[in-house]
């Protein structure tokens, strides 16, 4: 018997035994197109995550008040352990290497638009800001707030075009921050990213006006975070390292015991890795429940098929098929069955991918997970069928033929 055959018959056997290879068929379809998705969904949030970690800059550094573990896996929040003040940026300055610095400060304040009223994120901030990190703020209408000005604002996009309904929010119009009115001059184009929703709400501020919006809700010099440029071919982490030990000797702590964070760009991709590590292994865990879930039915499709056709085994070993020739016969029927469900789930994976990201996540899938996915299916569906074809294979033929 060739190995054409061995395929050919494999092949006739799951034609013969259709509704019950296709109610088989059906459990491995679901668990790979749960992996297919679901693996898609995290690489899609991982690699936006990475795209958005280019946009910061390997040349940036950011201090922020409160330890590193305190960060969380999003990011800062206000009412942390420690506090950073304007004289902790004479500090830094102290540190070679550096190009330019930024400070901002970030609370939500009350908002009115014509006769709209809610909370939003405003952030007071150097004017500087935005040529530290022009990717982010993109201009789409207007200009950056300059230096030296007062009751101006610019809005990231999905505040001047959603944040108040149908009323969109233009260059020149006025928008009451916490009582205060303040002349729109710019407007942003839109970030866009999956995690960015909160960066495309956000209003800035001159810096010097925090006490009007801020009141005493901040202490006298507090600021929220610094960003610091390196001068090029500074070493990013070294740099760092001092800002540290300085801040530290600022603060009358140590490194280890420091109320505040600072990071890089690399500090930030190692943060990210290990989140983005446990939820696509995580996702993946299900999805390989959905697939042994899948193999399980094989192996029980197996088992019966064997029992069914003791007989024809009997006759097959008869004709001179040796027994290896036979475990292959159901090996083959059990890799086909994987194989067949394999890339019927991935093609509605595919489906459902195509979908997704109507609900504000883009998901990734690579060619290494596309064609895994099918190989692994074909691996759940022979492992599954190993043991009920090695029970075929040893039937004794004289036995099978007595098999009524």
């Amino acid at each position: 018997m060739k190995s054409s055959d061995i395929f050919r018959y494999g092949f006739l056997n799951l034609q013969r035994r259709q509704l019950r290879s296709w109610l088989t068929i059906i459990g491995i379809i679901i668990g790979i197109a749960t992996i297919v998705v679901l693996v898609s969904v995290g690489e899609g949030v991982k690699k936006d995550i990475y795209d958005q970690m280019e946009a910061f800059g390997s040349n940036m550094i950011i201090v922020y008040p409160m330890s590193i573990e305190d960060l969380g896996s999003v990011g800062p929040s206000m009412g942390s352990a420690g506090k950073l003040f304007e004289r902790d940026i004479d500090y830094i300055k102290k540190v070679p290497g550096i190009d330019d610095i930024s400070k901002f400060i970030y609370g939500r304040v009350s908002l009115r638009f014509k006769d709209k009223e809610l909370a939003g994120l405003v952030y007071p901030s150097s004017a500087n800001i935005f040529e530290m990190f022009p990717d982010q703020y993109e201009i789409e209408e207007g200009r950056y707030i300059q230096e030296g000005e007062s009751k101006v604002a610019f809005l990231m996009n999905d505040a001047a075009n959603e944040m108040f309904g149908k009323d969109k929010v233009k260059v020149n119009s006025y928008l009451h921050i916490a009582g205060e009115k303040f002349r729109v001059v710019g407007i942003a184009k839109k970030i866009g990213a999956s995690m960015s929703s909160t960066d495309d709400a956000a209003i800035y501020v001159p810096f010097d006006d925090k006490d009007l919006i801020m009141g005493d809700t901040i202490a006298e010099g507090e600021i929220g975070g610094i960003m610091i440029s390196t001068v090029e071919g500074a070493d990013v982490e070294e740099v760092a390292e001092r800002i540290e030990e300085q801040l530290a000797s600022a603060h009358r702590t140590t490194v280890e015991d420091a109320d505040f964070s600072v990071m890089t760009s690399k500090t930030i991709n190692e943060m990210m890795d290990t989140i983005t590590g446990l939820l696509t292994g995580s996702l993946f865990l299900i999805g390989l429940i959905s697939a042994v879930v899948g193999g399980i039915g094989i192996a029980n499709t197996m088992f019966m098929g064997v029992i069914e056709r003791t007989k024809e085994i009997g006759i097959l070993k008869s004709l001179g098929a040796k027994s290896f020739q036979i475990l292959a016969i159901f090996l083959v029927e059990a890799g086909l069955i994987g194989g067949v469900g394999g890339l019927i789930g991935l093609g509605i994976g595919m489906v459902v991918i195509g979908i997704i990201p109507y609900f504000g996540v883009i998901p990734y899938l690579s060619a290494e997970v596309a064609v895994g996915s099918v190989l692994f299916a074909i691996l759940v569906g022979m492992v599954a069928g190993l043991i009920p074809a090695r029970n075929a294979a040893k039937i004794p033929p004289i036995e099978a033929l007595r098999y009524d």
